[in-house]
């Protein structure tokens, strides 16, 4: 739908974006983290496929999802080392840790004057450290992370102000939740992780960045 009434445009100018899987293509940093400790944890093999589908998954979620015999101890250890790898290989792989066209799409959001969040379940570190490695942090008003639930974050954001002001754009269930919780608009982000079964989750899903532009 192309919203064409000039309070539209208005009332739909903020923008909260999920991260991982989203703007960011970070299993490309995780998988490799992942795999490196199999030895050392006698982990099963999982497939990069398995990887990206709990990607936004927050903390011992993500790696329960994936290890969901391993105790929970063992899944705090694996989490601590695989976070070091990780935040080595997103320095490492910098700016091409967005998805293609994404930057191109937040510099013209921020250029026009649309205000841009993040809501992550990611820790602090990681979504600080992507972020930087990314050269996107100074284009967001504000950054919300390290929290399980993100709808708590989206209420945060919107602050009692019209959630008609605002659109979510993510790639899991967690975030249609989110944004649907705090009667925002959801939008799925078709070019990252989207599961194919959770589409209809969302209001819409965007096929490429750029179509963002018809919905605010």
């Amino acid at each position: 739908m192309i919203l064409t009434d000039r309070d539209d445009v208005i009332m739909k100018k903020h923008v909260i974006f999920d991260m991982d899987g989203t703007l960011t293509a970070t299993a490309q940093a995780t998988s490799p983290a992942i795999k490196a400790l199999a030895g050392k944890y006698g982990l099963p093999e999982i497939t990069d496929a398995h990887i990206r589908a709990a990607m936004g998954l927050g903390g011992l979620e993500f790696h329960a999802k994936l290890f969901p015999d391993l105790p929970e101890k063992t899944l705090v250890d694996i989490a601590d080392d695989v976070d070091a790898l990780e935040a080595e290989n997103i320095t490492k792989i910098g700016r091409d840790i967005l998805f293609p066209e994404v930057r191109e799409m937040l510099a013209s959001l921020a250029e026009k004057g649309h205000p841009l969040f993040i809501a992550s379940t990611g820790s602090e570190r990681h979504v600080g450290n992507t972020l930087k490695a990314a050269g996107i942090t100074d284009l967001f008003t504000g950054i919300h992370c390290g929290e399980p639930q993100k709808i708590d974050m989206v209420k945060r954001i919107i602050d009692g102000g019209d959630p008609r002001n605002f659109v979510m754009v993510g790639d899991m269930f967690k975030d249609a939740e989110a944004a649907k919780g705090n009667a925002v608009t959801a939008l799925g982000a078709g070019w990252g992780y989207l599961d194919h079964n959770e589409k209809g989750l969302f209001d819409a899903v965007l096929r490429s960045p750029e179509e963002i532009f018809f919905y605010l």
